[in-house]
């Protein structure tokens, strides 16, 4: 993230889930009416200026075919991490969790789209506060109220851990939770990454998480390969590298280790197989992205 300034990413996704909204074909994966406003790029056509504007350079180099399918990807990512963290949530409040944790919020727009849930969960956004100063006065200029159930948590993790932030921003530590952590691990050492993992296996019985992560090249065809080459050299060129990368089945058994009694893995083939299938846009996630969910112990609530 460059000093002083909101991170690129969260406003690429927000972008990519406007896009999805505006010009995708029905059914929607994801109806964020709030992305495009909070991506800040104003309206729909200077959106699409933007985002041509982007396809235009990236088939400087490559061919407009690659270029059209780095686009979907991104799209199709951007829309599925949040609705299966949407679908997984609401399993977590059948079973009577009532804290929404959000690691990394950027742009998201849970909290604002379901004000219908205001009575029934806690919802706690936790960024950087560049990030969350940035997102607040974009909701101000879009006239968004903020909910009752909201709260904005920002933890310096040079000087607290994760658990002493939440602590600080009203988090009830007796009771389970729901988290999730997306698009936010392939920027951190994988040392960090599993230092947080560790923090939320630490709370109460119930507790889960869902996050995203990016697979070695090593994992991938020779499409997905340039494709996550293109996405590294992106961030890399915003300040953004990434820095961490994990083979499923290893990831799963070092989440156990630190204290996780359930680990599910979402990729790509189950991905595609149940959000995209039959689709008329061609809409659908290639094979770098997974997204993780784990619970703590077993639900007893």
């Amino acid at each position: 993230m460059e000093e002083g300034r909101p991170s690129s990413t969260a406003v690429a996704a927000a972008m990519m889930r406007a896009a999805h909204l505006l010009w995708d074909a029905e059914p929607k994966i994801l109806r964020d009416e709030l992305a495009l406003g909070l991506s800040g790029v104003g309206d729909e056509a200077t959106l699409r200026t933007t985002l041509d504007a982007m396809l235009t350079e990236l088939q400087a180099d490559f061919s407009a075919a690659f270029a059209q399918a780095v686009f979907r990807h991104f799209r199709a990512m951007a829309v599925l991490r949040s609705r299966y963290v949407e679908d997984a949530l609401a399993q977590a409040l059948s079973r009577g969790v009532r804290q929404y944790v959000i690691l990394g919020a950027g742009f998201d727009s849970f909290a604002y789209r379901r004000k219908d849930l205001a009575s029934v969960v806690q919802v706690l956004e936790v960024d950087h506060p560049v990030s969350q100063q940035e997102k607040l006065a974009r909701l101000r200029a879009l006239h968004v109220d903020l909910p009752a159930n909201l709260r904005f948590v920002t933890v310096d993790f040079e000087k607290q851990t994760l658990v002493d932030g939440l602590q600080a921003g009203g988090y009830c530590m007796e009771e389970p939770a729901f988290f999730s952590w997306l698009g936010v691990t392939q920027y951190l050492t994988e040392a960090a990454v599993y230092r947080t993992l560790q923090e939320v296996a630490s709370l109460a019985s119930g507790t889960e998480i869902v996050f995203m992560y990016v697979v070695p090249a090593a994992w991938l065809a020779d499409e997905d390969r340039r494709l996550l080459a293109v996405s590294t050299a992106s961030s890399a060129s915003h300040g953004e590298p990434w820095l961490s990368f994990f083979e499923p089945a290893q990831l799963a058994a070092r989440v156990k280790d630190l204290g996780f009694a359930e680990v599910w893995d979402l990729g790509p083939t189950e991905a595609n197989a149940r959000y995209f299938a039959g689709r008329s846009d061609g809409l659908r996630v290639a094979s770098l992205g997974h997204l993780m969910k784990a619970r703590v112990g077993l639900a007893t609530f």
